[in-house]
């Protein structure tokens, strides 16, 4: 078993790759009673055309078929669910599908190795038939129209849609109506044999545990299961345009005053001399800085009653990273007026990026104290970087003002994309 050490942190995080090429993390906690575990699938929405074993013959599933796999999977051959499974161990039993991947997780405070077994039981062990499928169809429809009506949903997607032309993150992770009622056991079965297999999977546990207990049950339980051959799956690559789809779009929605999501989207390949761990904190501190909870501008928008809520992030998206602000506001034109200003005038000062790393250093220790929010970590790094990134402290403290003017430098403002939430008309 492998330790990995996080420096700068005082912590280990133990691994091992188990049988069937099975990637696992163990972070142990002695100071806590419960135990996270979370399997995850590298399957999302955005895995929609693919190829296997090196033939060129593409395979096309249905928008929307990881998040129906991901429901079907909590159905047990028995008849019974896995959350009845886990409501009898008193533990918490959720699942969830983004544009990436998919995610089975157990939250116990007592019998973590039932708990986990099971997890990887109802999993890997699923038992797929017609009636369920076709069943499961008017549930998952009732959801997609629930989803209309939240407003958060409806802005996010839209957005999504102005700003990408092939990725299919244009597209909602739950998939249309349509995608829902065309897909069949042969696409879940498909999709299932070719993405649901160890080696395109990884499980991460934060907790009271023994790192050894975990791996030798993990291995166990695996040892029981007749595993297929792994199909090693390449999912089509899209090559996506520059610009935005739509500078600009206006919808309506059941809010009180106008949500608005700005972003502006440049190619990675501009920032090839900048390290990608370096390029995700440094946009995340010029946006923090710009227009975050202390920036400047914010404070200027809430004493002049413009705003009533801002923020802002980055995200590394294929090819590009796109960075968005968030506002709500009964004035979108002036507040928009404002925030295009700031972004042609984007700075950080000496001040500032020391505050903000030194604060970046406290949230990286602070962390430690929470095992969800270990294993939330250790996942988004897995996705992003394929691998625990291990000295990010270290990056965090080498940040210089010279690599932040670079960034703001070349940040491709001008393929900005608006997109406006507006209260509906009464």
């Amino acid at each position: 078993m492998k330790e990995i050490e996080i420096k700068g942190v005082k912590e280990i995080v133990y691994y091992e790759k188990v049988l069937n090429n099975l990637p696992v993390y163990v972070w142990k906690n002695e100071h806590v009673k419960g135990t996270f575990s979370a399997l995850c699938v590298n399957f999302g929405s955005i895995h929609q055309e693919f190829k296997l074993n090196g033939k060129n013959k593409y395979y096309k599933v249905p928008s929307g078929i990881a998040h129906f796999i991901e429901h079907l999977n909590f159905y047990e051959s028995d008849g019974s669910t896995a959350t009845d499974f886990y409501m009898n161990y008193g533990s918490e039993v959720n699942a969830f599908t983004t544009f990436d991947y998919t995610c089975y997780h157990v939250y116990s405070t007592k019998e973590y190795k039932e708990n986990l077994n099971h997890l990887l039981d109802f999993v890997l062990t699923p038992s797929f038939n017609k009636k369920m499928v076709n069943k499961e169809k008017n549930i998952i429809i009732e959801e997609l129209t629930m989803d209309e009506d939240i407003p958060n949903s409806k802005l996010y997607f839209t957005h999504y849609a102005d700003l990408f032309h092939k990725y299919k993150y244009n597209e909602t992770i739950t998939g249309s109506k349509k995608d829902v009622e065309g897909t069949t056991l042969e696409d879940i079965l498909l999709v299932f044999d070719t993405f649901y297999h160890p080696k395109n999977m990884f499980l991460i546990v934060t907790g009271n545990v023994n790192p050894y207990d975990i791996i030798k049950l993990v291995e166990d339980n695996l040892k029981s299961k007749k595993i297929p051959t792994y199909k090693n799956p390449k999912v089509k690559k899209y090559r996506e345009e520059s610009s935005v789809v739509n500078s600009f779009t206006e919808i309506t929605g059941n809010v009180e005053n106008s949500k608005i999501k700005i972003s502006f989207k440049t190619p990675l390949s501009i920032f090839k001399n900048i390290d990608s761990i370096d390029l995700r904190i440094i946009s995340s501190l010029i946006l923090n800085s710009n227009f975050g909870p202390t920036s400047d501008l914010k404070e200027y928008l809430m004493e002049k009653e413009l705003i009533s809520y801002m923020s802002a992030g980055r995200s590394i998206i294929e090819d590009y990273l796109i960075c968005t602000i968030n506002i709500e506001t009964n004035y979108p034109k002036e507040v928009i007026k404002e925030i295009k200003e700031q972004i042609k005038n984007m700075e950080v000062t000496e001040e500032n990026l020391r505050r903000k790393i030194n604060a970046s250093i406290a949230t990286l220790v602070l962390n430690y104290d929470d095992i969800m929010s270990v294993n939330n970590s250790i996942q988004e790094e897995i996705l992003a970087f394929g691998n625990l990134v291990t000295d990010e402290k270290e990056h965090l403290e080498n940040i210089k003002m010279e690599d932040v003017n670079k960034v703001i430098k070349k940040l491709d403002i001008k393929n900005m994309a608006i997109t406006i939430l507006n209260p509906s008309k009464k």
